[in-house]
């Protein structure tokens, strides 16, 4: 490679790594927790785990719940009615809020609400991986912009370190140079995951970008034709227990489970949509009571079916999704060691030139800010959110507005503290560890002990568990190069 080539290749990843990876942090973080969405529901409302073992869905509760359903239609609500599941073993009857899904949890055995108030769950983190929780159609157009600037920065990393690719495949070593040992982290990770981070970054930017080009060129449609939505507001659908127990028994029958699947007005008839977990790519196929049965189709209809399959995982079992949670919190741990490498860079460059400019003096210490608030804000602002979850809202405010006012606040102080104060990496680690460690006791203390599903719990407890000890360690080992 010639030296003019490798030049080039440096400032592309350092200067579109930088500030594409501070967005990707956050959709890398965001999207490990995405791969629990339903779990991290149960874990904020733990009354919907219910007792163990876990009641089954009857059609006593079956008829109340879609009882329920067709009030909120007939009040102008857009409802849906999703059905239990493994992952999520109750009735969930949401609206959306163009944010995240809202609505009351119904015992799946007897359709009445369960005694749980409304929280941001695990769509919240969904929207935030999805948009940043950004208006349309800016929310798209960033997340694919940081979608390309991911595939840039593999792609050209990939090509820096092409002849050293196999040698130091696994190579990392503790006890070298501060700087040395970041950016052997930095290469062993991204070696290991390359493939899977460069699969999902790929399917993320084609499914962002569909969903521009559907924003700017929406589809045409005939004169007269109505979306379920205008039918929606024109006449709620005819919903009787006769046609919810016979779509019900038309599923099971075509699919064998329904399981996950939904009910939801389509046009102007209320339709059973199938579960998403029957097919690698997305089918949204739906029985009505004019169409009670579906013709065969193909394993992937489209393009866009094919790209959902690869990255939102509806199909994948508990291995799968640990898999790509694992390969999403590895991008964290290589893009955070690249943002600490770009930083060292550029600290080395102002010292071996005492007469750097006051602009880039600040500049360094903005790039240092940004770079605290991502890799240690964004966690600490996580772990908040899971416990005021648990704990009671004040000031008699609406329980969604205070969770997210909780999340937005402490990120957004988080970078504040940083560029007030220089030694805020020490403070926020010790606030993570603090949060993350103590995760199991407030589990504990504020759900009641014969709440079913203790995986789940342990699950979640384990990993703020694992998140604060490795705050611990980093700040101990700061502290101990402080005192030497």
């Amino acid at each position: 490679m010639s030296p003019r080539l490798r030049t080039a290749l440096r400032l592309f990843h350092r200067w579109i790594g930088f500030p594409a990876g501070l967005f990707l942090f956050v959709l890398c973080f965001t999207g490990s927790l995405a791969c629990f969405s339903p779990e991290i529901q149960g874990w904020m409302q733990p009354r919907t785990a219910l007792h163990s073992p876990l009641p089954a869905m009857t059609r006593t509760g079956l008829l109340k719940a879609g009882q329920n359903l067709k009030t909120q239609l007939d009040t102008g609500i857009f409802a849906f009615l999703k059905l239990p599941s493994p992952r999520d073993p109750v009735f969930r009857l949401w609206h959306y809020d163009g944010r995240i899904f809202l609505g009351p949890a119904l015992a799946p055995d007897t359709g009445l609400p369960l005694t749980d108030h409304d929280v941001t769950g695990g769509t919240f983190f969904v929207t935030l991986h999805a948009s940043l929780h950004l208006p349309n159609p800016w929310g798209q157009i960033l997340t694919t912009t940081v979608g390309i600037g991911l595939l840039v920065t593999l792609l050209t990393g990939l090509w820096l370190q092409l002849r050293r690719f196999l040698p130091d495949l696994l190579l990392f070593r503790p006890r070298a140079a501060s700087q040395r040992r970041w950016l052997d982290l930095h290469l062993l990770c991204g070696t290991l995951s390359l493939p899977v981070l460069f699969i999902i970054g790929l399917s993320g930017v084609v499914l962002q970008s569909q969903k521009l080009i559907h924003m700017m060129n929406p589809p045409h449609h005939p004169a007269g034709h109505a979306s379920r939505h205008q039918a929606h507001t024109a006449i709620p659908p005819s919903l009787s227990p006769a046609i919810i127990s016979s779509l019900t028994e038309n599923g099971l029958r075509q699919w064998g489970t329904v399981a996950d699947g939904f009910f939801m007005q389509t046009g102007r008839e209320i339709g059973l949509y199938g579960p998403d977990t029957l097919h690698f790519c997305l089918q949204r196929q739906a029985l009505t009571p004019s169409h009670p049965t579906l013709p065969p189709r193909s394993v992937c209809p489209t393009v866009h079916s094919f790209f959902v399959g690869l990255h939102n995982l509806r199909w994948a079992g508990l291995a799968t999704r640990w898999f790509y949670c694992f390969s999403g919190l590895m991008g964290c741990i290589i893009i955070g060691s690249g943002l600490v490498l770009f930083l060292q860079s550029e600290r080395n460059s102002i010292t071996h030139h005492p007469v750097s400019s006051t602009i880039r003096q600040r500049l360094q210490r903005s790039h240092e800010a940004v770079t605290i608030a991502t890799t240690l804000g964004l966690p600490l602002a996580t772990l908040a959110l899971f416990w005021s979850t648990r704990l009671p809202t004040p000031f008699s405010l609406s329980p969604i507005l205070w969770e997210e006012s909780v999340f937005f606040g402490l990120w957004s102080l988080s970078l504040l503290h940083a560029f007030i104060i220089r030694p805020a990496t020490c403070q926020q680690l010790a606030l993570v560890a603090v949060l993350g460690t103590g995760t199991t006791g407030l589990d504990l203390l504020t759900r009641p002990f014969h709440t079913g599903r203790p995986l789940l719990f342990g699950a979640v407890d384990l990993l703020a568990a694992c998140l604060g000890l490795a705050a611990l360690s980093v700040l101990l080992h700061l502290f101990r190069k402080q005192a030497a």
